[in-house]
């Protein structure tokens, strides 16, 4: 099952085919999630990015997963800021 993914993945945004819907949600995924190097190890990034830019463009998926990383990573910071000044004091 992986490697028929993987294979769809490569076949989209390394060979050019069409995505169907459901491949067009998880390039937006992995686009938006930045987890280029984990589903194309063996390729530069600037080699994928725009591919899976363009694939990811209009996806909702894609804009809803870089919202909720960006919210975690805030989060976080508050937790790590709050976590200082209580050992600080």
């Amino acid at each position: 099952m992986e490697r028929e993914l993987r294979d769809r993945l490569r076949a989209v945004v390394l060979g050019g085919a069409a995505p169907d819907p459901r491949t067009a949600g998880l390039v937006a995924l992995v686009h938006g999630a930045k987890l280029h190097r984990l589903a194309f190890p063996d390729v530069p990034r600037k080699e994928v990015a725009p591919r899976l830019a363009e694939i990811a463009a209009g996806q909702w998926v894609a804009e809803d997963v870089r919202r909720a990383i960006h919210d975690m990573q805030a989060a976080m910071v508050v937790v790590m800021a709050a976590t200082v000044v209580t050992v600080a004091s």
